[in-house]
């Protein structure tokens, strides 16, 4: 069977199912994988398909449904250099890098998108709405559930939480705790669901203070015995040589800078990929500063009636690295690449 032929089959099958993996390929056209491999990605390189995902949980889109082309989010961190990230990082006994001296070139770093991938965006609220057009109230309703499930569960799971995706529905939809898992552990979820209710009451997150900051964090730490406030202590970053400010009058002087950055920042997507980048780099809190900045984020995009994001279909090895690279580096490029990846999933997942 050639190519042409095998081909017409990977299009009927995703028209009917919406997506396809590499042993979907296999089985429809009865190839070896490796067969299957090169023809999914001869039809990426053709701009026809998108790759979601990594190894063997890579599935297949069309490019139509995707905000972002391919090609777009290649041009943010090209693979030259996602090579050199990768080669920086076998490197385990790294210089230390502190605070102090790399703060500033933290809040100059280039958190900008090309015109291209803005005016994408920017498209976005308006396929939204046509989108949510042609889908009934209960598909919407299942959706934005979706939502509050994976956003729960790979923000947790990124901290170590030990849910699994099904036991995070469970807890969330039915109030089904896990067995023999950590009350800790279910706390984390439910204060997420939490958060994400409160980010979507209104449009209070347009411009950023010091208070609706501060109220995020609070949720999302609620009954986990966290301290409120900034932190009075020097906190460490784990398989990172990067060294934490440990002045509160620092921290808080460096927390304005930062909140006047994203609010002079005109556009939104900019917006939020420096309130996950700098507060994670300030680590203003004793604990929950990822959660607090990814929420924040989607805060942000709500706002202004886009899309939130799950990080779910983020590798966690990934995310981890490309926080690491700004906090050592001051290099946004991989986060920014991984937030395009994002938002190309929530168009797909979560329009309700």
């Amino acid at each position: 069977m050639e190519f042409n032929e095998r081909k017409v089959k990977i299009i009927q099958f995703l028209k009917t199912y919406g997506a396809i993996s590499n042993n979907d390929a296999q089985s429809i056209n009865n190839v070896h994988r490796n067969t299957a491999t090169n023809d999914l990605h001869r039809l990426v390189e053709e701009g026809q398909l998108f790759a979601n995902g990594a190894k063997k949980g890579t599935s297949y889109q069309f490019v139509e449904e995707l905000i972002f082309t391919s090609a777009e989010i290649e041009s943010v961190f090209p693979k030259k250099e996602k090579n050199e990230l990768d080669k920086y990082f076998k490197v385990h006994d790294r210089k230390k890098v502190f605070f102090n001296k790399v703060s500033e070139k933290a809040l100059k770093a280039d958190f900008s998108y090309s015109m291209d991938v803005l005016q994408a965006f920017d498209r976005m609220k308006k396929l939204i709405e046509e989108k949510r057009k042609n889908l009934s109230t209960e598909v919407r309703k299942k959706k934005k559930e979706k939502l509050v499930i994976d956003l729960s569960w790979a923000s947790s799971n990124i901290e170590g939480n030990t849910y699994s995706l099904l036991e995070t529905e469970g807890l969330l939809k039915y109030n089904q705790t896990a067995k023999g898992k950590d009350f800790f552990d279910a706390q984390m979820i439910l204060n997420h669901k939490e958060s994400i209710e409160y980010i979507r009451l209104d449009h209070h997150y347009k411009k950023i203070d010091k208070q609706n900051v501060l109220e995020l964090h609070q949720i999302l730490i609620n009954n986990l015995g966290v301290n409120t406030g900034f932190r009075e202590h020097l906190v460490s970053i784990g398989n990172s040589s990067f060294v934490p400010c440990d002045n509160k009058f620092q921290i808080i002087s460096f927390f304005d800078l930062m909140i006047n950055k994203i609010n002079k920042s005109v556009h939104v997507l900019e917006k939020a990929v420096i309130a996950n980048l700098l507060i994670a780099f300030l680590q203003p809190f004793s604990d929950g500063n990822k959660r607090t900045f990814r929420m924040l984020g989607n805060a942000l995009l709500l706002s202004f009636e886009y899309l939130p994001i799950s990080f779910v279909n983020t590798a966690k090895t990934d995310y981890i690295m490309a926080i690491l690279y700004f906090y050592e580096k001051q290099n946004p490029d991989f986060f920014k690449q991984l937030f395009l990846n994002e938002l190309n999933h929530s168009f797909r997942e979560y329009i309700g």
